[in-house]
């Protein structure tokens, strides 16, 4: 789902999954950025900088676009988990980049011993001029693939034939 920005035209792309997993594995995968180029779309390099003061992780990831014919990069802050009704949530801070705007923010609900919700909500805004609507379609998108991303890696990773 898009979720408006204010007034201003631009949408945080949203998307949700079911997996079927216990949350610490979903976890696990979530935060396992240094990997996120083995499975999630378009990160070609992601590596941990150190932790913040605050507790949260510093990040440096690395994106290509428009079919490998651009790379944004980006350094930012995931800051520690909140927990609130039982959810888990993981938000970012854009700290810098080659970039506008970078900003994601991961929530995990555990549903049973065995099954997590997970969700994404993100939002890139390249410094590139590029209309809106195809930002927030990209954006949408980038949500839709990045929790699929995840769910597959923690669902193949239990099943032993694979």
């Amino acid at each position: 789902m898009a979720v408006p920005i204010g007034n201003t035209g631009f949408s945080r792309g949203r998307s949700t999954v079911v997996v079927k997993a216990p949350l610490e594995r979903v976890r696990a995968a979530v935060l396992s950025f240094e990997r996120y180029p083995e499975f999630m779309p378009h990160y070609k390099k992601c590596r941990v900088l150190g932790r913040t003061p605050s507790g949260g992780w510093d990040i440096y990831m690395e994106v290509s676009a428009l079919q490998g014919a651009v790379t944004m990069w980006a350094r930012i802050e995931i800051q520690k988990p909140v927990v609130e009704d039982g959810v888990e949530t993981y938000a970012s801070r854009f700290v810098s980049g080659n970039v506008q705007d970078l900003q994601a923010t991961w929530r995990l609900e555990k549903i049973d011993t065995q099954t997590t919700r997970l969700s994404l909500e993100v939002f890139l805004r390249p410094k590139l001029p590029l209309p809106k609507s195809l930002l927030n379609a990209e954006n949408l998108d980038g949500s839709a693939r990045a929790v699929a991303a995840v769910r597959t890696r923690v669902e193949q990773a239990q099943d032993p034939n694979r």
